[in-house]
């Protein structure tokens, strides 16, 4: 019987072979229409281009991987970033199951749900989407680009986000208030910025919260030894 350390450890292993897999993948397909086509590529202006870009999604992307982890588990991260629609469908997914099933996050338990939840909506998300390629988006494309209502797909995200956060929020309130409410500041004082800014917030507030975690932590140990 496997233990959790040599469980945990494997997931690593199959993580990282699959995401360089697909990383390779993704660029065949680019790689292969320029050679196919014979297409000329000027280096110096795509790095010139793509630099900015990657620093932005590189820093918002590992942002992403380690304030979800800890939550959902390394084996749902890994497929959750392979799959794709992370924080719109694979997170509240599995945060969703772990709800559901009633598992702590973060616990083993938790883990594996989250794996299995991710799992499953990577399955019924392609399934919807190939589908509907099929059949429904001749009879879906009038209603979608219909301007009265265009703008509720347009804020579809914000609609869940209320719902998903709040519930994070009450079950720990204390560690939970301090990034929320540093975020709601930074996104008053930033104002339109903060769309160009939001990887670097991100971090800010993970270590500031880290560091009011910290902070709270050893006043309740300070309270247990008085007591």
């Amino acid at each position: 019987m496997q233990t959790y350390d040599q469980f945990n450890n494997k997931i690593h292993k199959l993580g990282i072979t699959t995401t360089l897999i697909l990383g390779v993948l993704f660029l065949m397909v680019p790689l292969g229409i320029t050679l196919a086509f014979g297409v000329s590529l000027d280096w110096k202006q795509i790095l010139t281009v793509s630099a900015p870009i990657a620093l932005i999604f590189g820093i918002t992307g590992l942002c992403e991987k380690l304030s979800m982890a800890p939550v959902i588990g390394s084996g749902a991260v890994y497929l959750a970033s392979a799959t794709g629609n992370v924080q719109n469908m694979k997170l509240p997914a599995a945060l969703n199951a772990m709800r559901v099933m009633d598992c702590e996050e973060g616990s083993e338990k938790g883990r594996v749900v989250s794996i299995i939840a991710v799992a499953t909506s990577a399955f019924v998300t392609t399934l919807i989407v190939f589908t509907g390629m099929l059949f429904l988006a001749p009879m879906v494309a009038p209603l979608l680009s219909n301007p009265h209502v265009a703008p509720a797909f347009d804020n579809m995200f914000p609609a869940l986000l209320g719902p998903l956060v709040l519930p994070v929020l009450m079950k720990n309130f204390k560690a939970s208030i301090l990034p929320f409410g540093l975020a709601i500041v930074f996104a008053a004082v930033l104002g339109p910025r903060y769309g160009q800014l939001q990887s670097i917030v991100m971090v800010v507030v993970i270590l500031l919260s880290i560091g009011g975690m910290k902070v709270i932590m050893s006043r309740k140990e300070k309270q247990a030894e008085m007591l």
